[in-house]
């Protein structure tokens, strides 16, 4: 597998803004490993498995579901490392400019066993404080009727369902979260959120997420989402109200979308279907780990390839938040041990390119289009565009509302596209993307010629060697320029950082006559941090 070279990272500044990888089991150590490569691949945030103590020690990939059988509120496990290790992680992650959110188990504890009539008995070793205080517990059974919103949040989903309406419980869980936050992290995935009652239930309402999310510090700097997955009684709108949600139906959409036991058709990934919840309140993902993982392997049969292409379409879009799912490495579903690093699918060169497209398209509206089944045109704003072919060779002619020029296209595909007239036109090869934009950091140049006479109809301009000054062309200069400190003339021109060129100020009248500075052209390089240039006009 091809790996992206290590780049300026380009984060933006908020989860919101960027893209989450979500690093399935890798323990606090390995994550810090790999934080170089993560801020080049574009990751703005690292969401990590849950931290809170666990009921065995147990290392087998195939018993990731032991990190969802929590026994405490404190931090720390043998899988992913200690209290210590999580803050260094967190102290580390913040000087790349990533964040670290925290995968939370609040619905439940771990259980006694898989028996039935063990199943919803927390396990022996749960914090006592917790264990045999029975205002902690709802009853001991399990959810019949998923259609049933008090059953939904007040019964178990196999393992014993915590009270989270008891304000006592509440407390423990706000100190933990408060302690993570402490040591460094930037949110919460909150698992089995639909389990956890809202104020607005019929029946079993509390307020949990009014006051857990309340009593957090430092809130307005936290992204924090819930696991609400679509179907049933499951409240969706309603959750949307206290934190973000998970678009999960619009995975199964994309899945099926890239042609995973469907026929590919892009117009599935069209919309959100979110119960018309807001996009920017909406966490997407093309799999979960869930998806991947279950005993359903309802998404564990996807090809590389297919996850590229969804990732290129979900990452592309705007407002909302990208979750990449990384997988265990090795051959079969889990071959990697807990606490080690998955597959390298998360840093292939084409996942970077649209990593980076959607960090550098941040605020940018967005506008779809597809040429016929099997392309996507995601364009954002009049700034970038990504195409995802999922079919042959073709030959791209869309209307855009992107500036003229080429676009060289950024991911392994390679090829360039012309945008002219509002159109954009070029050939994709088959089964490959598109990142299209101009990542070039542009700045306001301040220019001041002093001391520039003129005589009743002249006026002073910048002409030079690039095309924002005439390309010498002196009925095309740059101007004219401000007289407000006559004989001083400004200018404020717009231009990339990084640009060198030549160029001289010229007294042009309206007839075009002109008068040329005398001397050599002058040069000057575009740099952020010294836009400001003055000279005297060289009669």
């Amino acid at each position: 597998m091809q790996v992206a070279e290590a780049a300026d990272p380009g984060l933006p500044a908020a989860t919101k803004d960027g893209v989450i990888l979500h690093a399935w089991n890798w323990s606090f150590n390995t994550i810090r490993s790999r934080l170089p490569e993560i801020a080049a691949a574009g990751f703005k945030t690292i969401q990590t498995s849950p931290i809170q103590g666990v009921k065995e020690n147990t290392m087998a990939g195939n018993l990731w579901w032991i990190l969802y059988q929590p026994i405490n509120f404190n931090i720390g496990n043998a899988q992913l490392g200690t209290r210590e290790q999580f803050r260094q992680l967190c102290a580390e992650a913040a000087t790349y400019g990533i964040n670290i959110i925290v995968d939370v188990v609040a619905n439940h504890t771990g259980n006694a066993g898989i028996d039935g009539s063990l199943q919803y008995v927390p396990a022996y070793n749960v914090d006592p404080s917790i264990r045999n205080n029975p205002y902690f517990w709802h009853q001991l059974s399990g959810i019949t009727n998923w259609n049933d919103r008090w059953q939904v949040t007040q019964l178990g989903i196999g393992l014993p369902d915590l009270n989270t309406s008891n304000q006592e419980l509440q407390d423990k869980i706000i100190a933990f979260l408060n302690d993570a936050i402490s040591l460094g992290a930037d949110g919460f995935r909150f698992d089995a959120a639909k389990h956890i009652e809202l104020p607005t239930d019929p029946a079993g309402a509390s307020n949990f997420w009014t006051r857990v999310l309340g009593s957090l510090n430092n809130p307005s700097s936290l992204y924090n989402y819930g696991e609400v997955l679509q179907g049933g009684a499951d409240a969706f709108a309603q959750y949307a109200n206290y934190l973000n949600v998970t678009a999960s139906y619009y995975g199964d959409n994309v899945r099926h979308a890239v042609g995973f036991n469907n026929a590919k058709n892009v117009n599935m990934a069209f919309n959100f279907n979110a119960a018309n919840v807001a996009p920017s309140k909406l966490v997407t993902w093309v799999e979960s780990h869930d998806t991947y993982a279950n005993l359903g392997d309802e998404s564990t049969n996807m090809n590389d390839w297919q996850i590229k292409m969804g990732w290129a379409i979900i990452a592309a879009r705007a407002h909302t938040v990208p979750l990449f799912f990384n997988r265990p490495a090795g051959t079969g579903k889990f071959a990697a041990s807990l606490g080690t690093a998955g597959n390298n699918l998360w840093k292939d060169p084409d996942v970077v390119a649209v990593n980076k497209f959607h960090n550098a398209m941040a605020g940018q509206g967005e506008y779809l289009r597809n040429q016929g089944n099997e392309i996507m045109l995601i364009e954002r704003g009049n700034k970038g565009m990504t195409i995802v072919n999922l079919g042959g060779n073709a030959a791209i002619n869309q209307p855009t509302n992107l500036a003229n020029g080429v676009y060289v296209n950024k991911a392994t595909g390679s090829g360039t596209f012309t945008v002219a007239n509002g159109r954009i036109t070029g050939n994709i090869a088959g089964g490959t993307i598109a990142v299209l934009y101009n990542d070039t950091q542009s700045v306001n140049v301040t220019f001041t010629v002093r001391n520039a006479t003129t005589v009743m109809g002249q006026n002073i301009y910048l002409v030079g060697n690039i095309p924002a000054l005439g390309n010498w062309n002196v009925s095309q200069a740059f101007g004219p320029g401000s007289t407000a400190n006559y004989p001083h003339w400004g200018f404020t021109v717009n231009l990339p950082v990084g640009t060198t060129f030549e160029y001289k100020a010229i007294k042009r009248d309206g007839a075009n006559n002109v008068v040329w500075e005398s001397g050599a052209n002058r040069t000057y390089t575009v740099s952020a941090s010294t836009n400001q240039v003055s000279f005297d006009f060289r009669n």
